[in-house]
């Protein structure tokens, strides 16, 4: 958890940074720049983690991590030690902060309940009934999120008033205000949608190769060397989408990289079956992963410039969690809809009228529950195709900078 609240903490304050220090004319390639280091490291940090476990042992991850971190540290406070400082240190919204946490954190909770499709290994082990019951979850998330609207908005109030005294008030957590400036409503929303297709790809890819090999350690290098071919490509064309947006603004990298997701996921649906070649898939998902980083620096930098001096803090972590909560919406969303393709085609499959024990039999039941197996999971990209084509649509909607 500890991890997770600093690892959590340095994307979006780095993006914040970005708009501190660049001019809203340059932040692009910047954004681009980081998002490139941070998708680097999607393609670095599992190879490293394996070969800590191959040479070393499990301990080493964490114990290697404790001077990285105090380097990366010491390289922060020596980078960022001429940055001006706050006239005065705005009083935290405590409220506001702890209703969206919970509703925030219900609503993960209950979607990777419902989500749990890549732990248990296949839709085949979740063919019997959820036993967890998650609908009091997604209760305490509405009624939290409802709270925390009425929260902000009051805080909103009390923060414009003029007989009160600035430094005795509270501002909101989120100024709702946001999502009417321009581009910030469809750049976050973009946002959401890609982190569902991306999780998608992200989880399905391993299942597919799970479900074609048999042994487990030859799924997992196959399925590690797949995943590289589209993050490593995310990771230059990220800083390639900088580059574009700097020159024609946001709406065409963001569009162009739509186009490349939408078509990536078409040919994967469309194409993969019992039999397609890896060399085949892998450059699928180079295309893929094309398109996925060429909407990342247009996207985040959209949301930034949109939001004022003071907000730009949260507005980054506005990126981060709202791909986070795309990601939990598109798995829970692959459970249901993987889940209910399965129970029709499964009773769909034509079997040899021999005894059950007999070998031929066995044998044709394998193939068919791969092959359904595997017709599903393609389905779930074509899904994900219209949803980037939806994304698209509402990257029409990007402006220029007045």
């Amino acid at each position: 958890m500890l991890t997770a609240l600093g690892g959590g903490a340095m994307v979006p304050v780095a993006m914040a940074v970005i708009g501190d220090v660049y001019a809203p004319q340059k932040r692009a390639t910047a954004m681009g720049a980081l998002g490139a280091i941070d998708t680097a490291g999607w393609v670095w940090g599992p190879l490293y983690g394996a070969l800590l476990i191959r040479y070393l042992s499990w301990r080493w991850q964490f114990y290697l991590n404790i001077p990285l971190a105090l380097l990366g540290m010491a390289a922060a406070w020596w980078a960022l030690r001429d940055l001006p400082q706050p006239a005065r240190r705005e009083r935290i919204d405590w409220l506001g902060t702890a209703v969206l946490t919970i509703c925030l954190l219900s609503l993960n909770i209950a979607l990777l309940n419902s989500g749990d499709v890549s732990s248990a290994g296949g839709f085949a082990n979740l063919a019997q009934p959820q036993t967890s019951n998650t609908g009091w979850l997604y209760g305490v998330a509405a009624v939290s999120f409802a709270l925390f609207i009425w929260v902000e908005r009051r805080a909103s109030r009390e923060s414009q008033r003029p007989t009160h005294d600035a430094q005795l008030t509270t501002p909101p957590l989120i100024d709702l205000t946001l999502f009417r400036r321009r581009n910030f409503t469809p750049a976050v929303l973009i946002n959401f949608l890609v982190g569902g297709v991306l999780i998608i790809a992200m989880v399905n890819v391993p299942l597919v190769i799970n479900v074609l090999e048999f042994d487990v350690e030859t799924a997992a290098l196959t399925s590690g060397y797949l995943l590289s071919g589209m993050t490593g490509a995310m990771a230059v064309t990220a800083y390639l989408g900088g580059r574009l947006t700097e020159r024609f603004s946001y709406r065409l990298p963001t569009l162009l990289g739509l186009a490349l997701c939408g078509l990536g996921l078409a040919l994967m649906g469309g194409r993969w079956v019992v039999g397609t070649p890896y060399g085949e898939m892998a450059w699928q998902l180079i295309i893929l992963g094309a398109g996925f980083g060429l909407v990342m620096a247009p996207v985040g930098t959209a949301v930034i410039n949109a939001a004022p001096d003071t907000q730009r803090g949260i507005a980054a972590s506005l990126v981060i969690v709202l791909r986070l909560m795309g990601m939990s919406v598109g798995l829970s969303a692959l459970t249901a809809w993987g889940l209910r393709r399965f129970a029709i085609l499964r009773v769909q499959i034509t079997l040899p009228d021999l005894p059950l024990a007999d070998p031929i039999y066995q044998q044709a039941i394998i193939d068919g529950l791969t092959q359904v197996t595997v017709r599903v999971l393609t389905e779930t990209f074509l899904v994900s195709a219209a949803v980037a084509t939806i994304a698209l649509l509402v990257g029409l909607r990007l402006r220029r900078e007045s």
